[in-house]
């Protein structure tokens, strides 16, 4: 007899995988306490094994594929559970994450910083260059107005002229450096292919 109750406990184990519930997910409050996977449906399982399952009854059957589906998203959460534990400092450190929060924590890339100065250094001597195009007076103007911020009233008011005629040499002067500026950006693009 003692044989017979073991055989079957084996044959159980072959056909059906059990889950506890309360073990697998934390919180869990159903009344159902074990999932059992299966091929076999919750009528023939109940019929076939009534000794084996009253332990776990009441129970909620599963099919294969579902227990694969929580097998899956078991290991994926072990996975990414080691992973945070792997990647994280003592202070809570997270990738990505904590910039979004500590903005402060963000270290510019070396070579994107390189990149960064080294063309505003060509900015700054394409700048230099058509500022030297410039008249002595729109290179005056031009300064007084975008870097001082003074306005074309108060240029005009020191100069004696109209705010008029030193807005004309600004958009003047100002056209002439585009022409300039862009004429060097251009010729670097084409020499860099």
């Amino acid at each position: 007899m003692k044989k017979i109750h073991e055989e079957r406990q084996e044959q159980f184990k072959r056909e059906c995988r059990l889950i506890d519930l309360r073990y697998e997910y934390y919180g869990y409050v159903g009344k159902e306490k074990w999932a059992i996977v299966s091929e076999l449906s919750e009528k023939e399982i109940l019929k076939k094994y009534p000794e084996e399952i009253k332990d776990y009854a009441p129970f909620v059957r599963l099919s294969i594929k579902q227990g694969e589906a929580i097998g899956d998203f078991n290991r994926n959460e072990d996975k990414f559970r080691k992973r945070s534990v792997n990647n994280e400092d003592a202070y809570g450190y997270d990738e990505g994450l904590s910039e979004c929060f500590h903005r402060e924590m963000i270290a510019e890339d070396y070579w994107e910083k390189q990149e960064r100065i080294e063309m505003q250094r060509q900015e700054a001597a394409c700048l230099r260059k058509a500022l030297s195009e410039l008249t002595p007076k729109q290179r005056k103007r031009v300064m007084q107005h975008y870097v001082q911020g003074k306005s074309s009233r108060s240029i005009g008011k020191e100069e004696n002229v109209s705010y008029q005629v030193i807005d004309r040499s600004i958009h003047a002067a100002v056209k002439k450096m585009k022409k300039r500026f862009w004429s060097e950006v251009a010729f670097d693009i084409s020499n860099s292919k």
